[in-house]
């Protein structure tokens, strides 16, 4: 994220300049970003006439999203590929396989979060921000939408096995709201359910409190 490299708050025009994109396509990520809570915007008044301007910083959560050319994460991705691999080649049903190490996953990944009374889907979006999936919650006029998962850490090994790596997503997800002590009953994940994002439902969420 070319926002983790700079050293003060910067307009789109700034980015532009950094990243060579258009302006209009940095500003669409800025929103998508802003609405995750991987960045904040803050708007400043103009130097002269014109309208009010906004600059954009990235938030401890924008700078916990792990790097693609981080070598802890090269690590992380050569072990799930090693596992995808020998789960689709050797288990008669890898997809449950699959599910069953996601949610003992994410049981340990909640089991250290701190809960600041947040709810259970609260707190698993704060989850998924943390693990690079860029998550962005609906419009209170459209909560049947579900969450958007905006970018996946490992994308092109899920496009390569869906069946093992999204439904270690799933499990994921499953392990994190059980553990945080919801009353979730269903939890489903659509991988690539339109151009740029999966799509994750959560239902009959309850309240969240300490896992067993």
């Amino acid at each position: 994220m070319a926002l983790s490299e700079q050293t003060r708050p910067v307009t789109t025009a700034d980015l532009v300049d950094v990243v060579g994109l258009h302006a209009n396509t940095v500003r669409a990520h800025l929103q998508e970003l802003t609405a995750a809570g991987l960045v904040r915007m803050e708007t400043v008044p103009p130097a002269g006439r014109g309208r009010p301007a906004h600059q954009y910083t990235i938030t401890d959560q924008g700078r916990a999203v792990p790097r693609v050319n981080d070598p802890a994460f090269a690590e992380y991705r050569g072990l799930t590929t090693a596992f995808a691999t020998y789960l689709a080649a050797r288990s008669e049903d890898p997809s449950d396989e699959a599910r069953d190490i996601g949610r003992a996953w994410g049981r340990q990944l909640a089991s250290g979060e701190e809960t600041d009374g947040a709810d259970a889907t609260g707190l698993v979006i704060r989850l998924l921000t943390r693990l690079g999936f860029t998550p962005v919650p609906p419009a209170e006029a459209t909560p049947e939408e579900g969450i958007a998962l905006r970018t996946c850490p490992l994308l092109e090994l899920a496009e390569e096995m869906p069946e093992v790596i999204c439904q270690v997503h799933q499990g994921l997800v499953e392990g994190a709201l059980d553990q945080y002590g919801s009353r979730t009953t269903g939890v489903q994940l659509l991988p690539f359910e339109e151009p740029g994002a999966c799509r994750l439902h959560l239902r009959d969420t309850g309240p969240s409190g300490s896992g067993s």
